[in-house]
C-alpha cells in the first residue's frame, strides 16, 4: 500500500504570498519578484519575452495595470498578462482564471489578490452569511471550498504567488523627527487563518515596502529584512528548479572576492591604501565584509589587478 523511498531533492514550483497592508507594495514587490525568477529561467530572453510569461489576475479593480512601464530602482515593469477578475470572487472562479493564464503561456501567476475570495462579494465568508441552520456547522460544510483553493495553488504546475491584504491598524511611534505620529501596520492576513501555512514562503511587507519572512522554507531570506527586487526572484528560482544551495554559492563567491582583494593590496600600495579608506567608511575590516561589500570593494580595487597585469 505504501512505497518507501529515500527522499530526493526535486524540482518545485514556488507557493508565495505577499502578506501586508493596503499601499505596501505587494503587487509591485510580486511582479519584480516574478521578473526575477523568470529571467533566471530565461536568461537568453528579451523583456516582452520575460513579461509574456507573468500574469496577474486582479481583484483590485484594474490596479495592477498602474505598474506597466513603471521604473522600481533600475527594473522596468513591462506588458504583463492581465485578468480583469470582476465579481463573484468564487473559488471555482480562480481555477478558471489560474487556467486561462496556464493556457495564455504564464508561467508566474500572480493572484492579486486572493483574500477577494475569502472577504469579497461571492466570497466563502458572504455564502456563510447567505447559509440558514447552525452558523458552526455550515463553516463545515465550506471547508471543501478552501481545500479546493489549496489545489489550486498548489497543483497547476505553475509558479503562484499572492498576494494577501491584513486587517489594517495604526500605532502611534515618534518619527524621524522625535515626535510622535501613526503609523499603519498590518495584523491577520484576510483570508482563511490556515491559509498562510500552505506557502512555502511568505513576505511579509510593512508600510514602509520592507519585506520580512513570517515563514520560509527556503532559509534564504529569513532575518534578512528588505524591499523586494528581481534579485529575490532569481535566487528563488535557483533553489526551486535546480536545487542549488544559495547560500553556500554565496559563501564562496564571497570568500572569493575577498582572497582576490587579498591579492590586490599585496602587489599594489594604492589598492592598500584604498582598501584601508573603504574599511574605514564601512567601520568593518575586510574580513568582515559580507558579500555585497566584497563585491563593491573589488569592483574599486579591480583596476589596480589589471594595472599590474599590464
Amino acid at each position: 500500500m505504501f512505497e518507501v523511498k529515500k527522499a530526493q531533492r526535486e524540482k518545485m514550483k514556488a507557493v508565495v504570498g505577499f502578506i501586508g497592508p493596503s499601499g505596501a507594495g505587494k503587487t509591485a514587490g510580486a511582479l519584480l519578484t516574478a521578473y526575477g525568477l523568470i529571467s533566471e529561467a530565461y536568461p537568453n530572453a528579451n523583456e516582452e519575452q520575460i513579461w509574456d510569461k507573468i500574469g496577474v489576475i486582479d481583484t483590485e479593480h484594474e490596479r495592477a495595470k498602474l505598474y506597466a512601464n513603471l521604473d522600481f530602482d533600475g527594473t522596468r515593469i513591462g506588458q504583463f498578462l492581465h485578468i480583469n477578475f470582476e465579481p463573484p470572487y468564487t473559488t471555482e472562479r480562480y481555477e478558471l482564471a489560474v487556467q486561462a493564464m496556464k493556457k495564455a503561456g504564464a508561467e508566474v501567476i500572480i493572484v492579486d489578490s486572493l483574500s477577494h475570495n475569502w472577504q469579497g462579494e461571492g466570497g466563502i465568508v458572504e455564502k456563510h452569511g447567505q447559509m440558514s441552520g447552525n452558523s458552526f456547522q455550515n463553516w463545515g460544510k465550506l471547508a471543501p471550498e478552501t481545500t479546493q483553493l489549496i489545489k489550486t495553488l498548489t497543483r497547476n504546475n505553475v509558479h503562484i504567488f499572492a498576494t494577501l491584504r491584513t486587517k489594517q491598524e495604526y500605532v502611534v511611534e515618534p518619527d524621524s523627527n522625535g515626535k510622535m505620529a501613526p503609523r499603519k501596520v498590518g495584523t491577520k492576513p484576510v483570508q482563511k487563518d490556515e491559509m498562510e501555512y500552505e506557502f512555502m514562503l511568505n513576505f511579509s511587507i510593512g508600510s514602509d515596502h520592507v519585506a520580512d519572512t513570517s515563514k520560509d522554507n527556503t532559509r534564504m531570506f529569513e532575518g534578512n529584512p528588505s524591499k523586494l527586487n528581481p534579485d529575490v526572484g532569481r535566487k528563488l528560482y535557483k533553489w526551486l528548479e535546480l536545487g542549488i544551495d544559495v547560500q553556500a554559492e554565496e559563501i564562496q563567491e564571497r570568500e572569493n572576492l575577498i582572497n582576490e582583494i587579498k591579492k590586490i593590496v599585496d602587489i599594489s600600495k594604492e589598492a592598500a591604501k584604498m582598501l584601508s579608506e573603504i574599511e574605514f567608511k564601512s567601520n568593518q575590516r575586510l574580513d568582515e565584509f559580507n558579500l555585497k561589500y566584497a563585491k563593491a570593494a573589488f569592483d574599486r580595487l579591480k583596476v589596480f589587478k589589471t594595472k599590474e597585469e599590464k
